[in-house]
């Protein structure tokens, strides 16, 4: 009897440090920083916003995959001829991030560095292009990819509040690979600072 109850206990004691160590967790995020176009002339950075899902898979103790679900609102000013464009892009973005954990799993607090490919899709936004004689507002998915194509990379803290619950903090950066306009040169680039916080599954 007394070996079946220890049985027991140590069976109860497993199931439980299981549950304390989910490796699936799931959360909302929101994030701000900046956007621009690089090679666009007189570049300036205009205000970036993104909010959405992430999901994570702990597939070690030291390693995870990620997959962020967003929308996000990028895109960026410049000038030229004695015009002065502003590009409202907002995307569909999903990154795919490979996580490498420091620590433990029972650590508190558990830095992590990140990089993967993100994927966009443009879902709208309006382009402005301002002069002396007018002003003209048009639709961004008339003029720009459908499809945007880059890698992200950051660095960041999870914060364990309480079991199977993570605040999370990251530093962002997306570097867009491909054209936002076909043959333009004109590429997305966005630095962002997150929150969220993540519930194992």
């Amino acid at each position: 009897m007394k070996t079946l109850l220890l049985a027991l206990i140590i069976c109860i004691g497993c199931v439980l440090n299981a549950n304390a160590q989910s490796k699936f967790s799931l959360g909302p995020n929101v994030g701000a920083g900046a956007s621009w176009l690089d090679n666009t002339p007189n570049k300036k950075t205009k205000a970036a916003l993104n909010a959405g899902l992430s999901l994570v898979y702990s597939a070690t103790q030291s390693f995870g995959i990620g997959l962020d679900v967003k929308y996000s609102l990028e895109g960026g000013k410049y000038s030229f001829n004695n015009q002065n464009t502003t590009a409202d892009l907002n995307y569909f973005r999903v990154p795919l991030k490979a996580i490498y954990f420091f620590g433990k799993y029972g650590n508190r607090v558990r830095p992590k560095v990140y990089v993967g490919p993100s994927f966009g899709f443009l879902a709208g936004g309006k382009t402005t292009i301002e002069s002396s004689a007018a002003k003209i507002e048009v639709a961004s998915k008339d003029y720009y990819q459908s499809f945007d194509f880059g890698v992200t990379a950051g660095a960041g803290l999870n914060v364990r509040v309480a079991r199977n619950t993570w605040f999370n903090g990251d530093l962002n950066y997306l570097h867009g690979i491909n054209d936002v306009i076909k043959n333009s040169g004109m590429h997305n680039r966005n630095i962002s600072l997150s929150v969220g916080v993540n519930f194992g599954l």
